[in-house]
């Protein structure tokens, strides 16, 4: 392909780009200030430039084809490459421009906000654009710059910076366990009020192990609730054994107002795993998403759970 072609097919590129981004012709014309139908012959110009046929149509969904897809991830990077142009005095100017990220909601409460608005202060030309969401968002079709995920697997095709693990953890008052019979083998969860997520019907089976040996304990309780904040305070009021994130449960641990049951035993459990940060590769990153990618890597809390346990 010669230069002037070349040329010509950049804002094609772009389009392609946005269309991709947004999900579909209509979204993507509302971002780029033109009509539909302009966006439409935008791509299939460039489809017809490449000799490929870059998107999978439907009247109920638009995907990439598998040619479309490394196309896109070129295009993408292309469009980085020119906002790093724009942007190309960051590194001896002040750090400026938008950062997305999102994060899972109990952990963007208790661990990450800190440290955003703590960068927030350190770049005030930075803003920060913060999606906090239980659900995998990937960078690539959701306009987000950065994710960090709590898997124990990161997702596939994207960088991955680990920042540290979450475990799940039971945990009761210490009232709590006075008045009642010890915990000193998962069988004893029975005969006690469990705090559980209620999401689903397998939510009162405990999965345990330990040194091999795997217990599954059928447990009930008066309080089922998917929200980590509100098991933590009804476990704080002594309404019985909960299940915690071992984040949200940190600082009352090392408070004495709470104490980690079967700490020997190891839950298994969907909400735990290590905690990364992830982003599309690219060979031009803002300065900006080294900066705040840095940042978390640098003062993302260490282990932190040193209290007394049952």
């Amino acid at each position: 392909m010669d230069i002037n072609k070349l040329i010509n097919s950049l804002a094609d590129m772009a389009s392609f780009v946005t269309v991709v981004e947004e999900g579909d012709f209509s979204a993507a014309s509302r971002k780029l200030g033109v009509t539909p139908s302009a966006v439409s012959r935008q791509v299939t110009r460039l489809e017809q430039t490449l000799g490929v046929k870059l998107l999978e149509r439907t009247t109920r969904k638009m995907d990439l084809s598998s040619s479309g897809r490394p196309v896109f991830e070129l295009c993408r990077a292309m469009l980085d490459s020119a906002q790093e142009v724009v942007n190309v005095v960051a590194t001896v100017a002040e750090p400026e421009g938008l950062l997305r990220i999102a994060a899972p909601k109990a952990l963007a409460k208790q661990i990450l906000e800190p440290l955003l608005l703590a960068f927030a202060l350190r770049y005030p030309k930075i803003k920060l654009q913060i999606k906090v969401t239980d659900h995998i968002v990937d960078p690539i079709h959701n306009e987000v710059d950065i994710v960090v995920t709590l898997e124990r697997e990161p997702i596939l095709g994207l960088i991955a910076k680990e920042l540290g693990e979450v475990k799940i953890i039971l945990c009761a008052c210490p009232d709590y366990l006075r008045q009642l019979a010890p915990v000193m083998d998962p069988k004893d969860l029975q005969r006690h009020s469990c705090i559980t997520l209620g999401e689903s019907a397998n939510n009162g089976v405990l999965e345990l192990q330990k040194e091999g040996i795997i217990r599954k304990i059928q447990v009930s309780g008066r309080i089922s609730v998917n929200h980590s904040e509100i098991r933590l305070q009804a476990v704080l009021k002594g309404l019985g054994i909960g299940l915690l994130p071992d984040f949200v449960a940190a600082e009352q641990l090392q408070k004495g107002n709470l104490i980690k049951v079967l700490a020997d035993w190891e839950i298994k459990h969907n909400y735990q795993g290590k905690v990364r940060l992830q982003y599309a590769q690219s060979k031009f990153m803002p300065e900006r998403v080294k900066l705040l990618v840095a940042y978390l890597v640098d003062n993302y809390p260490g282990e932190a759970l040193h209290s007394s346990t049952i």
